[in-house]
């Protein structure tokens, strides 16, 4: 049986800030790419999350929520190198270390372990090693498994840590709210509910061929994942991107057509320089509408060849989404391409003009900075409002290459 150990960083980005600046040490604070209240709130810190204030939030929200809040300019670099020294921390305890994400990390801790009464022991350790050199707090979760592990540290948030012994896996999980397990989302657990269903146990009461009926093979994840059963292998090498995607509040409401198309064709653009940045094509996109009455629209498209350009993203992502806007008021737009891979067929008639377009490009803005030279689709936003920079796409190659390089 392994144990396995999910660490996630409390609050990271607004820790990282308040601990370089020490005036922002308890008090409520957004960190976003813009200062500015037309921005968004990338992360805030738990005395802001106290008012109700979510990532994702528009500035202007936020501050409704929490009038006191300070805005912070969000800095990529200094949360990579945060990120880089937990990663080394986390390597002292065992050479199983899989980043799952920028602040957070699963680790292998079977062979640091005789018996399960020294797990929160180690628990202890790998908090205060954390904390004493990174000089942040998290939360450790374990369990036998990575599910249970990344339940257990959500549940003991903040600076807490909460161990799941595999005998008690079953009593833990029979009561635990559905909404709880990692991947089951909004619209799932709506459905669910509507089913009846509001807590794990009521999910495994019932068969397995069940709710493969009811969603197919998404439906045994819902099972597996209930039944308190997942994935025990650490990746020690980050595994590649399943997606590229990017998504942006508007800063008012709108049906203006014009607007959203130089929105979403700015989001193509940043999902298209992502992808080539990094080698990659994809050849599903997916589009995300949310409206003024927060109600949503999802869609999604194949296409028989792979891509990375923007002009063919932001096609077929508006024929996608125009289907939803048309008398309605939108309040976000998101993008993404999925099915990616380094190796790909190309498309049999390449548009070669614009593939040497594309690399020029890229090359003058690696040069001189992003968007030195952009797409004219994306000038009708630019005319409209200022250009807002995100603080949380990060490269996390950056990240990736750190852990794979690693000897």
């Amino acid at each position: 049986m392994r144990i396995i150990a999910h660490v996630d960083m409390d609050a990271f980005f607004a820790a990282v800030e308040q601990k370089m600046n020490p005036f922002l040490r308890g008090k409520p604070i957004f960190v976003s790419g813009n200062t500015a209240r037309d921005s968004v709130v990338a992360a805030c810190s738990y005395e802001a999350k106290k008012f109700g204030v979510k990532s994702g939030m528009s500035i202007y929200e936020a501050l409704d929520l929490c009038p006191g809040a300070i805005i912070v300019r969000g800095n990529p670099e200094k949360y990579i190198d945060a990120s880089r020294r937990l990663y080394e921390t986390l390597c002292r305890f065992t050479e199983k270390v899989e980043l799952y994400s920028i602040d957070e990390a699963f680790l292998d801790i079977t062979p640091c372990i005789k018996n399960y009464t020294e797990i929160e022991k180690i628990g202890q350790d790998i908090k205060q090693k954390v904390k004493n050199c990174i000089g942040l707090t998290c939360s450790v979760g374990i369990g036998p498994n990575k599910v249970v592990a990344k339940i257990a540290s959500d549940m003991c948030k903040p600076d807490g840590l909460l161990a799941i012994p595999w005998n008690k896996v079953q009593e833990f999980m029979e009561s635990l709210p559905v909404k709880e397990i990692p991947g089951i989302g909004p619209k799932t657990t709506e459905k669910l509910l509507l089913m009846g269903i509001e807590r794990c146990g009521q999910v495994t009461g019932f068969p397995i061929q069940f709710w493969k009926e009811k969603f197919g093979v998404y439906g045994e994840n819902i099972f597996w994942w209930c039944s308190g059963r997942g994935n025990d292998t650490v990746i020690t090498q980050s595994p590649e991107p399943k997606s590229f995607g990017h998504s942006y509040t508007l800063m008012e409401n709108t049906s203006d057509r014009t607007i959203l198309q130089s929105i979403l064709f700015r989001l193509s653009h940043q999902v298209g320089v992502r992808m080539r940045s990094e080698g990659y094509s994809g050849n599903v996109i997916s589009v995300y509408v949310r409206f003024a009455d927060f109600t949503s629209f999802n869609s999604r498209k194949t296409l028989p060849f792979w891509f990375n350009d923007e002009q063919t993203i932001f096609r077929f992502a508006w024929e996608l989404a125009s289907k939803s806007i048309l008398l309605q008021q939108v309040r976000l737009l998101g993008v993404s391409v999925s099915g990616v891979h380094k190796r790909y067929q190309m498309h049999l008639f390449g548009n070669e003009r614009l593939e040497f377009a594309l690399r020029t490009m890229d090359t003058i803005n690696n040069e001189y900075g992003t968007d030195t030279v952009f797409p004219a689709m994306m000038l009708y936003e630019r005319q409209k409002y200022m250009p807002v920079a995100k603080t949380h796409a990060f490269q996390f190659s950056a990240l990736k290459k750190f852990s794979s390089g690693r000897s």
